[in-house]
């Protein structure tokens, strides 16, 4: 079975070792000169590479605004996440950027608003790809818009994006022969999604198709809410991580597990028992940036403390790990 320190060659893209850093929202940064992305988010990436992350993927960026430049698409923001992806990849880490769009009532739009949500998502891997990240991630997780398009239950849609898993999934991957045509050869395309969509057959088949079109790397968190189903004897991390592992038997495409991971020994676990291919690791990686070097090295890392309310995400400067780190 594979080590945490072993690389993974996913389309081209090597990837150092099985840790990686998960997209979460920095809610309490700012950008520079009023646009979104700016030098607190560069630190704030480069740091958790620096650290040893073998693959980065920044937070959900709305792909609105894409196609004009609007929205999180200005030109200083675009500035600042050339830097991030430059800076990743000086220290050794693929980077990722996440695509999201938003949270929409998907049964209430027009054929017309998805026509426009179809040409954003495709122009923002465009660009991406353009800025050098390695990929792009798409959100179909946690409830959002893309998510309810692939929820059987939600989906109330009479036209070609509901029916069955390859009409579901049909908002992207409808889009795949023009993303890859205009980006690079070895231009990772990744899913984020859920098991229940909503029952597990649900999940999986969705997750099949994905493979099926060409998706290179699928993260499995949760869909339109956490499960709570339970998890075997023994096994040391979230029903929710537990759904990456059932998924990485369906599918041949490599599988990131993530879900409250933060110690050595859940990362080693997930690995080895060939559980995923590779580990996100969130709160962890706010809390100790150099969680991935400490892991590796066989070092104790400075753990989060579990806060009932993450204070991170409330306000970075009050999470009690990062400030004794």
């Amino acid at each position: 079975m594979a080590k945490i320190s072993d690389s993974i060659v996913i389309r081209g893209i090597r990837i150092k070792n099985r840790i990686v850093m998960p997209p979460m929202v920095t809610f309490s940064f700012h950008g520079d000169d009023g646009h979104y992305y700016g030098r607190q988010h560069i630190a704030h990436y480069t740091a958790r590479a620096q650290g040893g992350a073998g693959l980065v993927i920044v937070q959900a960026t709305r792909v609105a605004g894409a196609a004009d430049g609007t929205g999180m698409w200005t030109a200083g923001s675009l500035a600042a996440l050339a830097d991030i992806a430059a800076n990743c990849r000086a220290h050794g880490a693929a980077t990722i950027m996440q695509l999201s769009c938003g949270d929409t009532d998907i049964n209430a739009l027009a054929a017309a608003d998805i026509a426009a949500m179809q040409a954003d998502l495709r122009q923002a891997a465009l660009i991406a790809c353009s800025l050098g990240f390695d990929g792009v991630e798409y959100h179909f997780a946690h409830g959002f818009t893309l998510c309810k398009f692939l929820d059987a239950a939600h989906n109330k849609r009479t036209d070609r994006f509901n029916g069955d898993a390859a009409a579901r999934t049909r908002i992207l991957t409808e889009l795949l022969p023009a993303i890859r045509a205009a980006t690079r050869a070895n231009f990772i395309i990744g899913v984020r999604m859920g098991e229940y969509l909503p029952d597990s057959r649900d999940g999986v088949t969705a997750a099949q198709t994905f493979a099926a079109a060409g998706i290179d790397l699928l993260h499995i968190s949760f869909a339109m809410r956490p499960p709570t189903h339970a998890v075997p004897a023994g096994f040391p991390c979230s029903p929710t991580t537990w759904s990456a592992c059932k998924i990485k038997k369906e599918v041949s495409v490599p599988v990131v597990a993530v879900n409250e991971i933060r110690t050595a020994d859940q990362v080693r676990c997930l690995i080895e028992s060939g559980c995923a291919d590779l580990v996100a690791v969130g709160r962890g990686m706010l809390a100790d940036p150099e969680f991935a070097n400490r892991v590796l090295a066989g070092q104790p890392v400075n753990p989060c403390h579990g806060c009932g309310r993450c204070l991170w995400f409330t306000d970075h400067a009050k999470c009690p790990a990062s400030a004794q780190g």
